[in-house]
């Protein structure tokens, strides 16, 4: 039984590609089945990888990198290396590609990046260039190869954009963004869709970091801010339940006492009983 499933081309460019151009050898993505491990030797050219779901790690120059949702890494297939992944199953998307500068240009992105792994701050765009690079390499046309040079740089460019910090907001200034857009607007119906489409980021992987950087997900932090914010008016008015969860956000006033007493272990009445 395999451990993955997995849509690949392998692709032959001209030897007018190999000899002048960034030429492909493979695209492809993958759903593991099971844990597995992949190991490569002596390939040559580069491998950019990019995690959509799950998680795993890569291993390269013996060094291991952890790889979440979001992530990247980029490889030099002359080393061995192998990149793996454990229960928590992931989907990932390559290209295995080279060209005359390949070397080069992997040391200027490593003299930047400084390892081979980072977290790009929007991976929605390496997707699509990802599918790109697969309809134009199962394509017909007769300038393909001309054409994946271009998706291939395009790559690259976004590549070296997002490894360097200087040049990206950092997880924690989008996270530090979204939190304080909650704090203000937690009476409004907030979901992670719409958090995505205010903070332009894709929904899982806003969930993603904002759990990594805060220890809980967006929706447990907008439902602590929430029952904050009902604290204060039991406490200091004398609104009715269910005004309150009109004005913090909860839809019904049966659903805000649900979620107080699983936060306080109370109910609110008791809650405002021990004000009095």
């Amino acid at each position: 039984m395999s451990t993955v499933t997995t849509t690949r081309i392998q692709y032959t460019p001209s030897p007018f590609a190999r000899a002048s151009l960034l030429h492909l050898a493979e695209v492809g993505y993958l759903t593991a089945l099971e844990p597995h491990t992949s190991k490569r030797a002596n390939l040559g050219g580069l491998l950019l990888l990019v995690v959509e779901k799950g998680s795993g790690e890569v291993t390269t120059a013996g060094k291991r990198y952890r790889l979440t949702i979001g992530d990247v890494a980029f490889i030099d297939c002359s080393q061995p290396y192998s990149h793996s992944t454990g229960e928590d199953l992931w989907t990932i998307h390559w290209a295995h590609f080279d060209g005359p500068a390949a070397l080069s240009i992997y040391s200027k992105f490593l003299a930047r990046a400084g390892r081979p792994a980072f977290n790009a701050t929007d991976i929605t765009s390496y997707l699509k260039l990802f599918s790109e690079l697969f309809k134009t390499a199962s394509g017909a046309s007769y300038v393909r190869d001309m054409s994946i040079n271009t998706i291939l740089s395009s790559l690259l460019e976004k590549v070296m954009g997002d490894c360097w910090g200087g040049e990206k907001a950092e997880p924690k200034d989008n996270v530090e963004a979204i939190r304080l857009y909650m704090d203000s607007h937690y009476m409004e119906d907030i979901t992670l869709e719409k958090l995505s489409k205010e903070f332009f980021l894709e929904k899982t992987y806003l969930g993603h970091i904002f759990s990594r950087v805060t220890g809980i997900s967006p929706i447990k932090y907008l439902s602590n801010v929430r029952i904050r914010k009902t604290k204060e008016l039991l406490r200091f008015t004398g609104d009715t339940l269910a005004e309150i969860a009109g004005k913090v956000g909860f839809s019904s006033e049966q659903y805000l006492s649900r979620v107080f007493k699983s936060v306080e272990g109370i109910s609110p009445r008791e809650y405002r009983k021990r004000w009095k």
